[in-house]
Formats: C-alpha cells, sequence, structure tokens
C-alpha cells in the first residue's frame, strides 16, 4: 500500500521542472493523543516536503509529505508517522489582523488538510484530517500556529488519534 501512494508522489516531482518556485521543505513541532489510551500521548519535530504549482487566491492546492521523529506513545524515541497529502488554502487576504507578527506584508490564507497517515507504531492506516486557522504566508515562506488535525482508522472507521502542530516554518524554493 505504501509502495502505491509513494510511487506517484515521486514521479510527479520528477516530471515537475525542479526550477520551479514551487517546492519547499518545513520543520514544524507537534504533540498527539490516543484516544483508545487517554494517558497515552507523543510528541516531537516534524520534516514535511512540499509542492504547490500554483499561487491562486481562492482554493490554492499543495502537495505534502510529512515525516515525524519523537516519542511515541510509550515515551521511547522514533519515527512515530509518515504522512502523504492535500492541504488546500481556503482563500488569502493581504488585510487582516495578524499583520503584527511580521515587518513585511503576509498574507492569511487558512488551510484544510487531508492526509494518508501511517502510524509506524500500530501499524495502522489512518485518513488525517487538518484544519490550520492561523496560516500566514510570504512569497518564501509559510508559518502556521496551532494547527489541529484527527485520524480516523480506515479499517475500523474510528477514530485513532488526535494532535496539533504548535508551529510549523516552511520554506519555498527560489
Amino acid at each position: 500500500m505504501k509502495r502505491h501512494m509513494l510511487v506517484p508522489c515521486i514521479l510527479l516531482l520528477l516530471v515537475c521542472p525542479l526550477t520551479a518556485k514551487s517546492f519547499g521543505y518545513g520543520l514544524g513541532m507537534y504533540g498527539q493523543s490516543d484516544l483508545q489510551d487517554m494517558g497515552a500521548s507523543s510528541g516531537g519535530v516534524e520534516l514535511s516536503f512540499v509542492y504547490q504549482p500554483w499561487l491562486l487566491p481562492l482554493g490554492n492546492p499543495s502537495m505534502l509529505i510529512k515525516g515525524s521523529m519523537g516519542s511515541d506513545m510509550q515515551g521511547s524515541l522514533t519515527f512515530p508517522y509518515v504522512e502523504l497529502g492535500v492541504s488546500v488554502d481556503l482563500f488569502r487576504v493581504i488585510d487582516h489582523p495578524f499583520n503584527f507578527f511580521t515587518n513585511n506584508i503576509v498574507a492569511y490564507d487558512p488551510a484544510i488538510s487531508v492526509a494518508y497517515h501511517f502510524d509506524r507504531e500500530g501499524a495502522s492506516h489512518l485518513l488525517s484530517v487538518g484544519f490550520s486557522p492561523f496560516k500566514l504566508s510570504q512569497k518564501d515562506f509559510w508559518y502556521e500556529f496551532f494547527a489541529f488535525y484527527v485520524a480516523m482508522d480506515l479499517g475500523t472507521g474510528a477514530v485513532d488519534n488526535w494532535g496539533i502542530n504548535l508551529v510549523r516554518y516552511t520554506y519555498i524554493f527560489k
């Protein structure tokens, strides 16, 4: 199943011109909690790779591949999950109340995301649905704060875990 998901993504990245200003990488900090065991939680850093082919004012899509490194639900250091998905900016506004964060003009563009989430600990296949209410973007950077998600087990249809990305910085190549 993982190979079937990775092959189209790798082909897409190889077909696109490498000089395009649409590739990037990101680094974030996350925390998540297991709903089956309320005391179990994990946290760590998340590395992501981004492909953003367009810059549309409404419904702007981005393809994301994410991997995490941190503690698992038992507290040992590991690589808890890998995600492959799509994020869509709902709208883009330049005149907003969050302009005091930076010296440059930033756009406010909240986003929703849907991803295939492979949890290595339980070897489970999950569907992750997320919302990033505080996403700011510039020409070369994205800043995301307090983006949360819920992951549902594809086999049972039950909610498996939920989490929050405290902060994520994404740099878009020139």
